[in-house]
């Protein structure tokens, strides 16, 4: 394959090169360059892929990002902005006089729901919770980890890759304290590993917290992670996974606007509590 951006370069073949460009800088994260590869191979290339860069106008472009707008904003607004930057670096070399993505349509970000979640919608939350994990259906029996993970989050204020990412040695049930200083990453070839934080910080546990977390270490077997909670292989959780269960859950209970973002974001007097001695 040629290795130079040319005026007769065609999109899937920028497509290559920017990838080839960017991860032999490594400038980027690499979960980061796999979510640009995903947006382009998914949702442009099926459609404009075969086009030459020169020959790509402003309207093929908006055409694209109306079709995507039908499906999802969040798939158009992608697209737009991975799109434009990698046509950036055709312009860069001077194989394109302009990048055409610059003047299309404009789209705007929908304002983000920052709401805090009041004590009667965690309650919802926690019932939802509850019957999912007893929820018939074929294969093992949901273990309680969802519910444990959002209480973490919710007493830490942990994101979630933090709290999949934690490791008994980073407890001190005694003291009521946890040494939050990893997140969990998955990247194609090196797989689901634990990312240490470039700021740690140590967080005091809520009594309910710390007790969560006892009848965790008495029923869970050790692994040789030391992981708090590890998949039933034994290998760290992906987040990506538990956003997935997290999704189903919310769906079916209505509560499309809870992200795990909202558990982090609850007020400081919202305890934590025990499933073992839950009521629902």
């Amino acid at each position: 394959m040629n290795t130079t951006i040319t005026p007769q370069t065609t999109l899937v073949d920028l497509v290559d090169l920017w990838f080839r460009k960017l991860r032999a800088e490594q400038r980027l994260d690499g979960t980061t360059i796999d979510e640009y590869e995903r947006v382009l191979r998914n949702l442009v290339i099926p459609g404009l892929g075969p086009t030459i860069i020169t020959e790509l106008t402003t309207g093929m472009v908006d055409e694209m990002l109306v079709e995507l707008g039908a499906q999802s904003l969040n798939r158009q607004r992608k697209a737009k902005v991975v799109l434009g930057a990698m046509l950036d670096i055709a312009v860069e070399v001077g194989a394109v006089p302009a990048n055409p993505v610059r003047g299309s349509l404009s789209i705007s970000r929908p304002a983000p729901d920052h709401r805090s979640l009041t004590k009667a919608e965690l309650e919802d939350v926690r019932a939802a919770v509850w019957r999912w994990l007893n929820k018939e259906r074929s294969g093992p029996k949901s273990s309680c980890d969802i519910a444990d993970i959002i209480e973490m989050m919710l007493a830490t204020g942990a994101r979630l890759g933090e709290v999949l990412a934690l490791r008994w040695a980073d407890i001190d049930l005694e003291a009521r304290f946890v040494d939050v200083n990893a997140t969990i990453k998955t990247e194609p070839g090196a797989g689901t590993y634990r990312k240490a934080l470039a700021r740690p910080r140590l967080v005091a546990l809520p009594e309910a917290a710390a007790l969560i977390l006892q009848a965790r270490r008495h029923t869970s077997p050790d692994n040789f992670l030391d992981a708090v909670f590890p998949t039933r292989n034994v290998t760290w959780q992906q987040v990506n996974n538990v956003e997935r269960r997290w999704r189903q859950i919310r769906r079916a209970a209505g509560l499309d606007w809870v992200t795990p973002d909202a558990f982090r974001r609850a007020p400081c007097d919202m305890e934590p509590q025990q499933w073992g001695v839950s009521e629902y």
